[in-house]
């Protein structure tokens, strides 16, 4: 990663793909760009980073699919697709290293190296994602994570499974629930939907920071980490560009 000119980070998620130019040094260029990960296509990734030069590449991806057609896309330039052979330390627990996301990989990486140890990384997004890196034996390690739903996965699964359940909309997932007691099904629904998702949130976060010895700093990341009027309580810290770090570090060599 020599050319001195900026680096296009590519985060490829399952709802959204951003677009973000950095330095070498990590320093945004730009305003990050998004464009839904369904309408990804050479014509609309084109239009997306209108205006904007680059000499190089990192993709991290969770899509398979998404990513073979980012792939072609980018095929002119150098191109880093993150994965498990970027920080093999890191990942040194893992007996089937391939198994981690590149996005985990990504937010594994960032807290290793920019936040202090025993840490957590959490990532709300399409799913809900929990990392733990500790130093063992003055290396930063992945001691493990879990995944479980995001808040709309976690709101849609009511009424696909129950006919006479309204599906919630967006709007229904951004006011705050303050009681469990609700006089109507869909006030109802949104009471159980949002309340259980943080008490989910809340119960992992307490659980992974028990076994971990009590001191865990949580980073917090993702499209839902600002939901809402701020950070929850059980978060040290929101870094809304975690996961762009860490692509970038590990592109880098830096946890190799």
């Amino acid at each position: 990663m020599k050319d001195d000119k900026p680096i296009l980070l590519v985060d490829n998620s399952n709802t959204r793909t951003k677009y973000a130019l950095s330095s070498a040094d990590g320093e945004l260029c730009a305003p990050v760009r998004c464009l839904p990960t369904s309408q990804i296509s050479p014509q609309r990734v084109r239009e997306t980073l209108a205006g904007w030069s680059f000499g190089q590449v990192v993709l991290c991806s969770v899509v398979p699919t998404a990513a073979a057609v980012l792939s072609s896309i980018f095929a002119e330039w150098p191109l880093h697709c993150i994965s498990h052979t970027d920080c093999p330390q890191l990942l040194r627990l893992y007996k089937n290293p391939a198994c981690v996301g590149a996005d985990r990989l990504a937010n594994a990486a960032a807290v290793a190296l920019f936040y202090s140890l025993p840490a957590l990384a959490v990532d709300l997004g399409t799913a809900c994602t929990f990392d733990a890196v500790v130093d063992m034996d003055q290396k930063p390690t992945l001691l493990g994570g879990a995944i479980a739903p995001g808040l709309r996965a976690f709101a849609e699964a009511p009424a696909r499974s129950a006919q006479q359940l309204p599906e919630l909309t967006d709007a229904d997932l951004e006011d705050h629930v303050d009681s469990p007691l609700a006089r109507d099904t869909r006030s109802a629904l949104r009471a159980g939907v949002l309340m259980g998702y943080e008490e989910m949130l809340r119960g992992i976060v307490r659980r992974a920071r028990a076994e971990c010895g009590g001191e865990l700093c949580t980073v917090l990341t993702g499209g839902d980490a600002r939901r809402g009027t701020g950070a929850p309580e059980w978060a040290d810290i929101v870094d809304m560009q975690l996961t762009l770090k860490g692509m970038l570090a590990l592109a880098q060599g830096k946890l190799r």
